[in-house]
């Protein structure tokens, strides 16, 4: 049978080329490597994975659809899950399995290989996304069959095939693309302990930038006056807001499973970019619509939190934000101190703000009634009926 394999270049999936192989019987794996916007080594991962003994490498750049697809609608509804995860790696989950699906419908492989634990949340977005598309290809998940218990033992699987895999200089599992970077394990799981020197000093850093977004559709466009696709838009802010402390989350979830989690998040042009959204969105919506934003990004989150990416309610969602979002375009100037945001202007179509009726001055134009009908309704609405309208005795 042939497999296709998720394959990050990391212990585990390297790992499991051979244990597919000598335990699971595969006659062939296709190993398929996805950017998503993280820097690696794409040519040494391919490598890798060959001296390994995969019989296929792909790599498939998945970055425009990932941003095109799966950010651009959590940017309008402004998805968040427990009000701060950004879901920097939810979102890019789907677009893994779209390519690991197309590769084993080419190559008519019958089964696909990934390397997510039965612990985390990401087996779920792996699998419900392919039984999805491919409902007839079987799902193999070595962490829930093999031996391996820990690192050490994976090690020395990778080992008996003659491949040196570099110990980790670092102490925590990391996880990139081009919307975040994420960090966990280590002493991060150890709540007593302050997060290390390394990401204090990155949190601490004092550096100011300033930037212009342009937005149409609910969606930014250019880039101090530069248009460009969304994921270079991203990849450009990420790297001019490097030397701020923006963006920095130390975040204990709630797994789908029910489980806690610890991980720091390193989200700086998905930080920035949903406070452009909030601030131009002030501009362009009433409250009942702001408020049914907020909602739907609550539950949009959770869904794709969950792995339950393009169910009918979530595409429903994303409609909804599509009409809400099609006439406005605006353009807001951002200065960046540290990890602080102020904003310096912002133009929008339309522009609810009315300067005249909502300032301190112009007290000329606004009619003192209107005040007093919205004491008398909001009375009538939240407590009782006013005293002056209560049962009167007949005059005498």
């Amino acid at each position: 049978m042939k497999v296709v394999l998720a394959y990050s270049g990391g212990l585990d999936t390297s790992a499991a080329i051979g244990w597919l192989k000598q335990v699971r019987g595969a006659t062939r794996v296709i190993a398929v490597l996805v950017n998503v916007g993280q820097e690696d080594d794409f040519p040494m991962l391919e490598e890798r994975a060959y001296r390994l003994g995969a019989d296929q490498v792909h790599i498939v750049d998945q970055r425009a659809a990932m941003a095109e697809q799966g950010i651009a609608p959590m940017l309008k509804l402004g998805a968040v899950y427990e009000q701060d995860y950004l879901l920097g790696t939810a979102v890019a989950r789907p677009f893994i399995a779209d390519a690991l699906v197309q590769a084993a419908l080419e190559s008519g492989a019958g089964a696909i290989c990934h390397g997510a634990t039965g612990k985390g949340n990401d087996y779920l977005r792996f699998e419900q996304r392919v039984k999805i598309l491919a409902p007839g290809l079987q799902i193999i998940s070595p962490w829930r069959e093999w031996a391996c218990n820990g690192r050490e033992e994976a090690q020395a699987m990778v080992a008996a095939s003659g491949v040196s895999i570099p110990a980790k200089s670092f102490d925590y599992s990391v996880d990139a693309n081009l919307w975040h970077t994420s960090y966990e394990g280590g002493t991060l799981e150890d709540l007593g302990q302050a997060p290390a020197p390394f990401f204090t000093e990155k949190m601490s850093q004092t550096g100011e930038v300033t930037v212009s977004l342009k937005w149409e559709k609910g969606t930014p466009v250019a880039l101090n006056g530069k248009h460009l696709p969304l994921a270079e838009l991203i990849t450009q802010l990420n790297h001019l807001l490097e030397p701020t402390g923006l963006g920095w989350l130390d975040l204990l979830e709630t797994r789908t499973n029910g489980l806690k989690s610890r991980g720091i998040y390193h989200t700086p042009a998905g930080t920035l970019l949903y406070k452009a959204r909030t601030a131009l969105n002030q501009c362009w919506f009433a409250k009942p619509t702001l408020d049914y934003l907020a909602k739907m990004g609550t539950d949009y989150g959770r869904m794709l939190y969950q792995g339950l990416w393009q169910h009918p309610i979530q595409k429903a969602m994303q409609a909804a934000a599509d009409s809400l979002y099609a006439e406005t375009a605006g353009t807001i100037a951002l200065k960046v101190t540290g990890a602080t945001v102020h904003i310096l202007s912002r133009e929008a179509s339309p522009n609810l703000f009315a300067d005249q009726l909502g300032g301190f001055g112009h007290m000329d134009q606004w009619n003192a009634a209107y005040s007093e009908a919205l004491v008398f309704f909001q009375h009538l609405q939240n407590y009782s009926v006013p005293a002056e309208f209560g049962i009167q005795q007949p005059v005498a």
